[in-house]
This record gives C-alpha cells, structure tokens and sequence, in this order.
C-alpha cells in the first residue's frame, strides 16, 4: 500500500468518523429536546385545582380546541403584564377573520391579591378572548414548573410588594401541546407571524 493511500484512507477515515460524532449529537440533543418538552396542558391539569375568572374549573375544556397564548403573570405589574395582555389582545382581535379566535391565558403569580372577582373586573379592559386562571399558590406552581417559569416576590410589605417573573408568552396548538414561544418586546410583525402558524396546527 503506498503512502498516498494510507494518507486517503486515514483522511476518510476522519471525515467518517466526524460524521458519525456529529450525527450522534445531534440525536442525543434531539432526545434531550424531546425530554425537556413541556408536558401538554391538559395533561397537567387533570391533576391541578384552578379556575376561570367566572368560578368554573380550569380544565382542557375551558380552550374550546382552539389555539392559545398563554403567559404567568399578576394584575399590579406596572408594565409587563398589562403590555402583553394589550397587545396580544389587539393582535388577535385583528386577525379573528379569518382564522379562529385565539385564547389568552393569563395565569396569576400572586393568587392572594388576583381573586376570581378581582381577575373578572380586570380582563374587562382587554379583549373578550382572555381566560384569567387563579388558585392555591402550589396548584398554579405546578402548573408555572412545566414552563420553568421563574417568580419571585419583592419588597417586606404584605400589602404593597412586586413580583419578578418570567415573561414569555407560551403557544399552544388546539390539542393544547406546546409549540413555541414569544418573548417579551418581540416584533409585533413576528409576533403576528407565529400566531397565524399557530392556527395552522
């Protein structure tokens, strides 16, 4: 065997083996991305005690198969809240025709303040399509865990306090399964193109 050969074979012998390196991470990562997968809503909730801004039990049924934006949040939020319940209210209600109506779910951090009857005088402000879940502080962390979404309470005050929290809107098909993400000051004009893909699920 001469030198130039054994050179070749060597040298795909390397690019072989790059390859097969290569192929197995992008399997492993994409059996990772599988595991980490937020579990679908319904099958949370079949296990959690939650209701609606009307006193009805939060469950699969309150989405009437339709797609939904669903985000973690708290009625005193100076900016954040209230900006993302505008503008996906004002989104939505423009694209109504002709795709369905999409639900904004809006779950509460902060369940002592966000009653039902606080919540139901709150979305009236934003449009009909808002959902307002609240409940025991546990029953919604259980559901805020399967989003890894972060809160946390500032200040000393009882009364008068602030919450850090994680701000991402979550999408939801019809069949309530995850399937991605709007971040907080996204683009509204991507914003509008992921809710339109969001209804072709």
């Amino acid at each position: 065997m001469t030198f130039i050969n054994k050179k070749t074979i060597l040298l795909v012998t390397i690019i072989v083996s790059f390859v097969i390196i290569l192929v197995a991470t992008f399997m492993f990562a994409e059996h990772l991305s599988r595991q980490n997968t937020p579990s679908k809503i319904s099958d949370i909730l079949k296990n959690i005690n939650l209701i609606d801004h009307n006193g009805t039990k939060f469950n699969k049924a309150s989405l009437n198969e339709k797609p939904s934006l669903l985000f973690f949040g708290f009625t005193h939020c100076p900016e954040i809240c209230p900006t993302t319940l505008s503008q996906l209210s004002e989104i939505t209600e423009n694209l109504q025709n002709p795709l369905d109506l999409t639900n904004i779910v809006f779950i509460t951090l902060d369940p002592i303040r966000d009653t039902q009857d606080h919540l139901k005088e709150y979305i009236q402000y934003f449009n009909k399509n808002v959902i307002a879940i609240t409940g025991q502080i546990n029953e919604i962390k259980k559901l805020a865990d399967n989003w890894n979404v972060f809160f946390e309470t500032i200040g000393s005050s009882k009364e008068n306090y602030n919450m850090n929290h994680t701000a991402t809107v979550f999408m939801l098909d019809r069949t309530a399964a995850f399937r991605g993400t709007i971040a907080w000051g996204e683009n509204e004009e991507s914003i509008v193109k992921k809710i339109i893909n969001l209804n072709k699920y």
